[in-house]
């Protein structure tokens, strides 16, 4: 009868002990996942209002384990962002991630199927939804491919023109430009030879041949052709 009792007792400990291990363990792991969630997402680099849209975007990661958390998808969520040009992920543990940004130049606007859009540095073309731009930018017509647009600008600062007095840029089908400045005058450019043009385009500039000139045409080679505000 004792030895009944005795076994009846160690069945009751043992119950109790499982019954305490358990209760530990998920106060344990209720700890770990409490204090290893993600509560804080710092966003550094750009304007108020952009960081609120994006943090809109980056509730769904609040809460994740961030051990768990993946970093790609938090990339691929950022990446929507075309104004975004640079873009680093730190965790910090036990619950924040810092996130970097810096913004591409914005050097342009123009609309296409519909909609606005800015034209970046970075290749992208920004719907305007996404960005506030507050400063004076040219406008631009035609359907050009963004590359095209990159490789004239590229030109245009090796050869030191003030892109800023361009207000203006025409693209047309046979992929040439005409550019018109913030004083009137319209430079047509040949669809070949950019840079060659440009150079004439300076010297007649820095020759002070340019009074009056409402057009100069450089389309044909070897050729110029200035049409005068008058006529």
């Amino acid at each position: 009868m004792l030895q009944s009792i005795s076994k009846y007792k160690l069945y009751l400990y043992l119950l109790f002990f499982i019954f305490l291990s358990s209760a530990f363990n998920f106060q344990f792991l209720k700890n770990y996942y409490e204090q290893f969630s993600l509560k804080t997402i710092n966003i550094n680099g750009i304007s108020s209002d952009e960081k609120k849209m994006i943090e809109i975007d980056l509730k769904n990661f609040q809460n994740i384990n961030i051990f768990k958390l993946n970093e790609d998808n938090v990339l691929e969520t950022l990446n929507k962002y075309k104004f975004l040009e640079n873009i680093y992920v730190n965790k910090i543990i036990p619950s924040t991630i810092n996130i970097n940004l810096s913004k591409t130049s914005i050097l342009g606007k123009t609309f296409r199927d519909g909609e606005n859009f800015f034209i970046g540095k970075n290749g992208n073309f920004i719907n305007s939804n996404q960005l506030i731009e507050k400063n004076k930018i040219p406008e631009l017509f035609g359907d050009f491919e963004i590359n095209d647009f990159l490789h004239l600008q590229k030109i245009l600062k090796i050869n030191d023109l003030d892109v800023n007095k361009i207000e203006k840029y025409y693209y047309f089908k046979n992929k040439r430009w005409d550019l018109l400045f913030s004083n009137g005058l319209t430079l047509k450019l040949p669809s070949k030879d950019i840079e060659k043009s440009i150079k004439i385009y300076k010297k007649m500039f820095f020759n002070n041949n340019l009074i009056n000139t409402k057009t100069i045409d450089l389309r044909v080679t070897n050729q110029i052709i200035l049409t005068n505000k008058n006529e």
